[in-house]
């Protein structure tokens, strides 16, 4: 058995315990004790705990440790005794070696296991050796007997009761009360065990797993029991880690949080992420032991040799410093190590929160705000604290923290203030008399002014957190307490804000909805305006935060609501809530009973799919109502259609034809377009003016190009724009005369193929076309070049004026549109070329000419005229008259006779 662990434990572990709740085991600073490299020291552990209580100890068993001072044993193995508050061991000494009279050893202590087992009772220490090997009649004869010492002060008594050969060997040993030493195990020896409830660990336990397969996982079974030595069916902990061993060691602890109910630790020396080993706190209620650990202790010490197997040996139920509250020790065996953990001194608190009054009228204005004289509807918040904890302070230091408005996250939507600092947050340091009466303090709180938030329905939460100042409660070995997780933490009450809405202040709206579209179909392709009429009525009593939300399909737009005076009028925006999109209109805070909404809300359909049949608009009214706070919901659905408006039109150019020409003679063989007489030009264009898109049409052109058996026109080519194809049934240009290219556009050319007759006089050209893909407002055009045969036109036809009619006819064959039914647009044209002939007949001098000559003629003559008055050609010579010189010179005379 050397070297090895030795199948010396048993798979059936029992333990007594009464049922408990755990959660206080200080894991931040244990107290923690190193044996000998390779002792095994840890393997066994208890308590040592004299009547005096002036030394408590822990005492730890090393089997496998080498303490002998003769050279002939190996491994006897020791007990140690460490002080639980230092981390030095002493090792305690039982027995010395024993020789007959011939001086032959009667005993044989190499590898004995001596302290595989340890336990006392406070006043004893028993340790035993499992292991140990006793001759009666010399060296050749060995028995392995066992044995066990009960040490008292410096008195050591051995007890082999096996030495007799009844036994092969001595299992670890108890003692029980009335000074009766028992081994082998709980209840085996007189069979005087009080046992209330019974825990039994089958560590190699196997649980088939959610995927069918088995898993060692362990388990322990809980009989609960009913009195005497029956128990009830058991209950059974089953471990979650494989190959951890859970259920290797059940110890019980106590009553470790003071609840009442005792606690039991189950460990899986195995478990935990480095399989360095955990130790399961189980709290107890009066069902038995909660399956859900409170606490779970890791092992955090390794070994480099062997597992640690943290938890393979443990024991508790013991005050080893004395603070009122049950303490455990793990032993870790693998790593040589032993662990105290002291259990926290545990402090229930008792909180108590109370707002007067709990119904609010924002009408009762009773408080002024400090340093105005705004009036403002207030309450009174009243927070009170009690605590009681063993082993804890006299007086206890807790900070308490208020926040108003809790379901409300954000500061600017909170609805009250505390009234001195007018913020939604308090924070207060208070001390608590342990043990003794409440410990209260008071606020005033404000309510803000409806104007400033919607919500009058949510209750006004107050909350109240607190927490101990632990550095101030620590014990003088800086032991932390610690507050009972059973409690909450904090306290919530809640305040409403009146409403007119009875005297149980619940609002029951009855809210009611419909709706009706003014389009009674839309079409695909179109932008389509369409207008919902809302009609939204409350019949119950007060709905606040009312709201209409719409949910448009992904194909609408929302551009705005009507205004009107019949209409009322409503305030709507988008909103985008669990990645829905909709529309959110007000209704009213309150929509009070009676109230009846009309409205009109506009939006715009557009990017259809071809997979879709029809549009719906989802309506409801939403309020914050604790009861009947939604309307049904209503639907607005709005059939799709399909409409193609598709047209065609042709123009000629030129339009007339004037024949002969001048100065221009046909030349044989012709060489060029030039050489064939004048150029006639046909254009064509086919317009989807939608709104819905076209897939496929046909368009069919006829031409007439021989009539009475002589060449009409001769066709040189024909030209398109899009993705147009197009075939005939004779040859373009078949002298091969050379055309000017026109750029943009596809040039085609056609082979010969049968000729078809429109009639018996007049033979046409029939160019037949498939059309593609035809949007909206998208043109396919056509392009068609005619030059007339000059001989034909001048001789057969000479002096004659005829018409020459070319026909062009569209036939829609499909549209895109899957799932809806649609009618096939379909029209034609007709393209006409006047031909005119002129003859030569005298033509009368224009008036024109006759009103210039007159002028000019009449230019000329004035012109003379001047030329000759001023060359005086029109004044004349004349005799002097005698009688007029008479007079003259008498004049002078008959004036001067006057003056004498």
């Amino acid at each position: 058995m050397a070297g090895g662990l030795p199948g010396l434990r048993p798979l059936l572990l029992a333990a007594l315990v009464l049922r408990g709740g755990a959660f206080n085991l200080d894991v931040d600073k244990p107290s923690v004790f190193s044996g000998p490299e390779g002792s095994y020291f840890g393997f066994s552990v208890d308590f040592f705990m004299p009547p005096s209580k002036v030394k408590s100890d822990v005492l730890i068993g090393a089997p496998r440790a080498n303490t002998s001072s003769s050279s002939s044993v190996v491994e006897r193995g020791a007990v140690f005794s460490c002080p639980w508050s230092s981390s030095s061991c002493q090792e305690l000494q039982f027995d010395n070696d024993r020789t007959n009279a011939d001086g032959v050893p009667m005993e044989f202590k190499s590898k004995q296991w001596f302290g595989a087992s340890v336990r006392s009772d406070g006043e004893h220490i028993l340790a035993c050796a499992p292991l140990y090997q006793w001759s009666t009649y010399g060296v050749s004869e060995r028995e392995p007997v066992g044995t066990c010492y009960l040490k008292k002060g410096g008195t050591v008594v051995e007890y082999s009761p096996c030495r007799s050969g009844l036994s092969s060997s001595m299992i670890p040993g108890s003692i029980v009360k009335n000074n009766r030493v028992v081994v082998g195990g709980p209840g085996s020896f007189y069979w005087q065990g009080d046992l209330v409830d019974l825990l039994v660990g089958a560590p190699l336990f196997m649980d088939r797993g959610s995927d069918g397969k088995l898993r060692e996982v362990g388990q322990v079974s809980v009989y609960l029991g009913r009195g005497g030595f029956s128990f009830h069916p058991p209950q059974m902990l089953t471990g979650s880690e494989g190959y951890a061993r859970y259920g290797s060691a059940i110890t019980a602890l106590g009553d470790l949080d003071m609840d009442g109910y005792n606690d039991v630790a189950i460990s899986a020396p195995y478990g935990g992420p480095d399989r360095h080993g955990l130790v399961y706190i189980h709290n107890g209620r009066p069902q038995g032991p909660n399956p859900t650990p409170s606490q779970v202790l890791q092992g955090k010490w390794a070994s480099s040799y062997m597992p640690a197997s943290f938890g393979y040996s443990m024991t508790g139920n013991t005050d080893i410093d004395q603070n009122g509250y049950p303490d455990l020790i793990v032993g870790v065996f693998g790593a040589d190590k032993a662990v105290l953990y002291r259990a926290r001194p545990v402090i229930s608190v008792n909180a108590t929160l109370e707002m007067t009054p709990q119904i609010i009228n924002p009408e009762e204005k009773n408080c002024t705000l400090p340093g105005t004289s705004t009036q403002v509807s207030c309450f009174k918040v009243k927070y009170c604290l009690k605590a009681s904890g063993l082993g804890a302070p006299a007086f206890l230091n807790f900070r308490v923290d208020l926040m108003l408005d809790r379901l409300k996250q954000k500061e600017l939507t909170k609805r009250v203030l505390f009234l001195h600092s007018r913020t939604f947050q308090y924070h207060k340091n208070m001390t608590v008399a342990n043990g003794r009466g409440l410990a209260c303090e008071e606020q005033h709180v404000f309510l803000r002014d409806d104007r400033e938030f919607r919500d009058k329905i949510t209750p006004i939460s107050v909350a109240m957190e607190y927490s101990l100042d632990y550095q101030q409660a620590a014990d003088k070995t800086g032991l932390l307490p610690i507050l009972d997780t059973s409690a909450p933490s904090n306290v919530t009450k809640q305040a409403h804000i009146l409403l007119d809405c009875g005297d149980d202040n619940i609002c029951k709206p009855d809210l009611k909805l419909s709706v009706t579209s003014d389009r009674d179909q839309i079409y695909i392709g179109d932008d389509n305006a369409l207008t919902l009429e809302v009609s939204a009525e409350n019949q119950g009593e007060g709905a606040y935060e009312a709201e209409l939300h719409v949910f448009p399909p992904q194909q609408a737009d929302f551009t705005g609501v009507v205004r009107s005076q019949k209409l009322s009028r409503l305030s709507c925006a988008y909103k985008k809530e669990n990645q829905t999109k909709m529309v959110v209109c007000d209704l009213g805070n309150p929509m009070k009973g009676g109230t009846k909404v009309l409205a009109e809300l506009r939006f715009s359909v557009h990017q259809l799919s071809e997979e879709d049949t029809s549009v719906r608009f989802d309506l409801q009214i939403v309020s914050s109502n604790q009861f009947d706070n939604t309307s049904p919901r209503v639907s607005s659905i709005t059939k799709l259609a399909v409409l193609a408006r598709v047209s065609i039109r042709g123009s000629s150019s030129p339009g007339q034809v004037l024949l002969p020409i001048a100065n221009w003679k046909p030349k044989e063989p012709p060489v060029g377009v030039d050489d064939m007489g004048p150029q006639i030009l046909h254009v064509y264009e086919l317009l989807n003016s939608g709104p819905s898109t076209v897939s496929k049409a046909s368009l069919e052109v006829l031409w007439p190009y021989e009539y009475k058996n002589s060449s009409l026109l001769y066709i040189m080519s024909y030209e398109t724009d899009g993705p147009i194809n197009c075939t005939t049934v004779i040859e373009i240009n078949p002298l091969n005369l050379s055309v000017r290219q026109t750029e943009g556009r596809n040039r085609n050319h056609v082979r010969r193929r049968d000729l078809e007759s429109r009639d018996s006089q007049t033979k046409c050209l029939r160019l037949s076309c498939q059309v593609g893909r035809l949007e909206r407002k998208k043109y396919k055009t056509s392009l068609l070049t005619h030059t007339g045969h000059n001989k034909t036109l001048s001789t057969e036809n000479q002096n004659r004026s005829y018409v020459v009619r070319a026909t062009a006819t569209f036939n829609v064959t499909e549209m895109p549109y899957k799932n809806l039914v649609s009618e096939l647009p379909s029209n034609s044209t007709t393209v006409s070329v006047s031909v005119m002939w002129v003859v030569d007949t005298p033509q009368p001098v224009p008036g024109w000419v006759v009103a210039l000559a007159v002028l000019a003629g009449l230019l000329l003559l004035a012109l003379l005229i001047f030329i000759m008055y001023k060359l005086g050609f029109f004044k004349r010579v004349r005799p002097p008259q005698e009688d007029c010189t008479e007079k003259e010179q008498l004049q002078p005379e008959e004036n001067g006779n006057t003056d004498s």
